[in-house]
């Protein structure tokens, strides 16, 4: 028996491969879905029968593979599995931030083209916090999503050292489905690694954030503020 993917991870695939598909990722495989079918079938040399058989999905599942492939030639550690889930879209969408695209999280032209070999904008080194693992900036709902970037990560090093007190990061990266259910907004700066929410042992916000205007004067820190009388929201806006 053939198991083909489930309408919603071939919606997800197809809109996030090109655009293929526009509409409400509902799973439900309606005019708009088959039209996306016979759209990428065309494109793929495959009969255009907008039916949606093995042919299509074991070609919708290469193109993701291929495009997983790609971005990990960019350190993004993806599962090479030929589904866009969340992650996969984080990265997209972190790769277009960083190299000048639009952040829609579709691989179209422009965004194949500089992964396979236009001319990226210069990636910044890792940094390596001297008070902090990289597994605590990990979305806090298992899915392993990280990408957070030298900016926040050189704040947060720089509050633990001013306070000289144990820190616990509360949400770090978020992915797209984690932010959505802890009522993030559509574009947090969570989602792009340039965010932290976090509380101060024994530290009150109040006073935490009275250290945060010192960094927002230097230039490190875009906003801030006072989530709870203990923790406090920080980013950098994509400030390096």
């Amino acid at each position: 028996m053939i198991i083909l993917l489930s309408v919603y991870n071939r919606q997800r695939n197809l809109r996030t491969h090109c655009g293929y598909y526009s509409g409400k990722l509902d799973g439900i495989e309606g005019a708009g879905t088959k039209t996306a079918y016979k759209n990428f079938q065309r494109d793929n040399g495959l009969t255009v029968d907008g039916k949606y058989g093995s042919a299509t999905d074991g070609k919708l599942i290469l193109v993701i593979k291929n495009l997983q492939s790609l971005l990990n030639k960019y350190g993004y550690k993806l599962d090479i599995d030929g589904i866009a889930g969340d992650k996969t879209i984080n990265a997209i969408v972190d790769f277009q931030r960083n190299h000048g695209l639009v952040a829609d999280g579709i691989a179209g032209a422009k965004t194949y083209a500089v992964l396979n070999g236009g001319q990226p904008s210069p990636t910044p080194s890792h940094y390596t916090c001297k008070y902090f693992k990289d597994s605590e900036f990990t979305c806090k709902c298992g899915c392993g999503t990280n990408f957070q970037k030298n900016g926040i990560k050189k704040v947060m090093d720089n509050i633990r050292e001013h306070f000289g007190k144990p820190i616990i990061v509360t949400s770090g990266t978020r992915c797209r489905s984690h932010n959505a259910r802890v009522g993030g907004v559509s574009n947090s700066y969570h989602l792009y690694g340039n965010a932290c929410d976090f509380v101060v042992d024994g530290v009150s916000s109040a006073k935490v954030m009275q250290y945060i205007n010192q960094l927002k004067a230097q230039g490190l820190v875009r906003y801030a503020y006072s989530i709870t009388s203990s923790a406090t929201h920080v980013d950098t806006g994509g400030l390096e």
